[in-house]
């Protein structure tokens, strides 16, 4: 059996910023889908393989055992839990942003 995926509040209101963003400043439902679909793309990926992305760049992020997912322009911030089959959704944050502040 594979891993189950946890979101932390802050990573599901991440989610909903981005689809907010998505749909009334770009005005783009397609947009919306195709995020919202290569998002669950992801999830079901980490189900099956915790450790297909690689540990972050930040040094002090990485020790702590942070992984990054790209998803589009975004990046899904995560932790594997592997004692309990778990994979906690943290962040998804766009790219461009300074994270190493915004990760908790």
């Amino acid at each position: 059996m594979g891993f189950q995926i946890d979101q932390t509040t802050k990573s599901i209101r991440d989610f909903y910023d981005i689809l907010d963003y998505l749909a009334e400043s770009l005005f783009s439902p397609s947009a919306v889908q195709n995020f919202s679909d290569t998002l669950e793309t992801c999830y079901a990926r980490l189900r099956e393989h915790p450790f297909l992305y690689a540990a972050c760049e930040d040094a002090g992020l990485a020790a702590k055992g942070f992984r990054l997912a790209p998803v589009m322009r975004y990046l899904v911030f995560y932790t594997v839990e592997e004692e309990t089959k778990r994979v906690r959704i943290h962040r998804i944050l766009h790219g461009s942003r300074d994270y190493s502040q915004q990760i908790d």
